[in-house]
């Protein structure tokens, strides 16, 4: 799943009152893990293109999807309606 879908997908999440949050945790959940999964795979990336050229629009564009969901996963974890 695209970067874009679950930023759709956890800002959707974000904007329910607070008692459908909660009912809606598993969801959260799953789209956190998807987060998560992502980040992973974009710093198995960036190491790969790092020991080619770091200095690469490839490079350069991997990092800021990198800072771009890192801060989702921050924002998620901040906004856990499990608290």
């Amino acid at each position: 799943m695209g970067t874009a879908k679950l930023v759709e997908k956890l800002e959707d999440f974000f904007d329910l009152s607070k008692q459908k949050r909660r009912k809606k945790h598993d969801k959260y959940l799953k789209i956190v893990r998807q987060l998560e999964k992502r980040k992973s795979k974009l710093d198995k990336k960036i190491k790969r293109e790092k020991a080619g050229d770091a200095n690469s629009r490839r490079h350069k564009a991997l990092i800021r999807e990198l800072e771009v969901v890192s801060k989702l996963i921050n924002k998620a974890n901040k906004q856990d309606p499990a608290d």
